[in-house]
């Protein structure tokens, strides 16, 4: 009796994948000031709002890229290992941060936990998946 469904489990991870960075790569595309707001950054001329878009376009193409994913088994290897590169190296650069810059507040430590549990995850399924 197989108790643990494979194919679920990545279907619900690849939804919520595509749930999260279609969410806030549109949100940050449309409306850059409440993300950064809500995440603390300011804008101080033309090219931060370019970057910013830019990075949010990425997360879009994450999302877009998950949901297509959910779909064609084919591609959910290269997705994870997409979203577990891009994640795994948030996590490096946060915990680098730390220590270069003193402890997080609230809202970066939620977003460490995010970005952590996200790798781990995605990590996870990539070597589970690459392994049969």
């Amino acid at each position: 009796m197989k108790i643990i469904n494979n194919n679920l489990i990545d279907k619900a991870l690849l939804v919520l994948f595509a749930f999260e960075y279609l969410l806030f790569g549109l949100w940050g595309l449309v409306d850059p000031i409440a993300i950064s707001n809500m995440i603390g950054l300011t804008f101080n001329d033309i090219t931060a709002f370019s970057e910013f878009r830019a990075q949010y376009t990425f997360f879009t193409a994450l999302g877009v890229l998950s949901f297509i994913a959910v779909f064609k088994k084919e591609i959910q290897i290269r997705t994870y290992f997409i979203l577990a590169l891009l994640n795994g190296s948030f996590v490096i650069g946060r915990t680098l941060g730390i220590f270069l810059d003193g402890m997080p507040d609230q809202t970066l430590w939620s977003i460490f936990i995010v970005d952590l549990a996200v790798f781990l995850l995605c990590f996870w399924r990539y070597k589970t998946l690459n392994n049969h």
